[in-house]
């Protein structure tokens, strides 16, 4: 059997949870004797090399790049450059590249079936007979419409979702979602979970970035990520534990942000840092919790990481969290104020027991996610489409 996946979730992150999954699939599916192929010529995405999944791949927009034979002269090198030789797009900011080498393979037929790695319904005139899966990571943008705007994305599911010959989402309240918001048949929805990170040493868990007790918060911070409740909770903690610190990772704080933290007297205590994997697994192995206010994910794959690196988790009681987390984290209501406050203080007051026992189902929990499993039930879909 022939897989063929597109280009469009390597093109669109450099990381990030949609191409990590793919990436994840696509390895561990040659495991399983499937033959695939990933559309993609130019791309940033680390996860293509990581996993070796795609040959040749160049880096994104190398070729007005050589213009300069590799080097940054000035600010604003790149895009200056992309507007001289036309090539900047204001609606579809790329060079169509990738997209037509995709089509080349599409015309060839070469394949079993297709996978769209996101929503650009540019392939449909050429798949003649040919089916296509899709999968749904969340419905994020349906169910909140004004965090997101006239997201394209909302039209293009909209539209791909019923014609696909399957469609698979990574947790029971993507697939109610999809089945309450778009009217999608349950029977054409499978829900394959993601699995869990597999590492090849922990060398980077030897000694701890920090020499101060922090709780950690992974990533986004916009609306439905509850940041700004997040950060109102966490005040009320350092006023009661001094000692204790916010660590943030993902884009550096904002004017904005900064004053927030200011006008709460806990700037001192707020700290950002940029991470790569290891740093990342160290900052969650060192954790006194890791905490997930948002108010939906479609997994929510951090979980999972901190359950591996050995990190307690707090989440929000919402969304998927308790169908992927179970007993193994502790549960708190970010709308209710002073809820996650008074949890965190009763846990970190409560000693070594509690938070080992936390780690122990933890790691319990992650042991249930496994990217050859998921792969084992994405080949059956596959298979049964033949």
């Amino acid at each position: 059997m022939r897989v063929f996946f597109d280009y469009q979730a390597f093109e669109m992150q450099r990381i990030g949870g949609v191409s990590r999954s793919y990436a994840e699939l696509v390895s561990h599916l040659c495991n399983e004797g499937a033959d695939c192929i990933v559309g993609i010529k130019e791309s940033d995405n680390v996860y293509l090399r990581e996993k070796r999944i795609a040959q040749g791949v160049k880096p994104l927009y190398y070729r007005h790049e050589k213009l300069f034979e590799g080097r940054r002269l000035f600010k604003g090198q790149r895009v200056l450059t992309r507007k001289a030789l036309g090539l900047w797009n204001i609606t579809d900011d790329c060079l169509h590249f990738n997209k037509d080498y995709c089509v080349k393979l599409l015309k060839r037929q070469r394949f079993d079936v297709f996978e769209p790695t996101f929503f650009d319904s540019y392939f449909l005139p050429y798949l003649k007979e040919k089916p296509f899966v899709t999968t749904v990571h969340d419905m994020i943008p349906e169910l909140m419409p004004s965090q997101y705007g006239a997201d394209c994305q909302i039209v293009q599911k909209r539209r791909l979702c019923p014609l696909a010959a399957h469609i698979h989402v990574p947790s029971t309240r993507t697939k109610e979602d999809l089945v309450n918001i778009l009217n999608i048949l349950p029977e054409r929805i499978t829900v394959i979970p993601h699995g869990r990170p597999e590492y090849a040493d922990d060398d980077c868990l030897k000694h701890p970035l920090f020499d101060f007790p922090y709780i950690l918060y992974v990533g986004e911070r916009n609306g439905y990520k509850n940041y700004s409740s997040f950060i109102e909770e966490c005040s009320k903690i350092i006023q009661r534990f001094p000692e204790m610190h916010i660590v943030c990772t993902g884009k550096d704080f904002n004017n904005n942000e900064r004053r927030r933290l200011a006008d709460l007297d806990m700037g001192a205590n707020v700290v950002h840092r940029f991470v790569d994997e290891a740093a990342l697994r160290n900052l969650y192995h060192y954790a006194v919790a890791f905490v997930f206010p948002s108010a939906y994910e479609g997994f929510g794959f951090p979980i999972i990481e901190a359950f591996v690196n050995d990190c307690p988790v707090m989440l929000n009681n919402a969304s998927c969290f308790p169908e992927v987390a179970g007993d193994a984290a502790l549960y708190f209501d970010i709308n209710e104020p002073g809820d996650l406050y008074e949890r965190f203080a009763a846990f970190y007051l409560s000693g070594t027991d509690l938070r080992e026992r936390m780690i122990q189902k933890g790691r319990a929990q992650a042991e249930q996610y496994s990217w050859g499993k998921s792969a084992k039930m994405l080949k059956r879909i596959y298979d049964s489409l033949l």
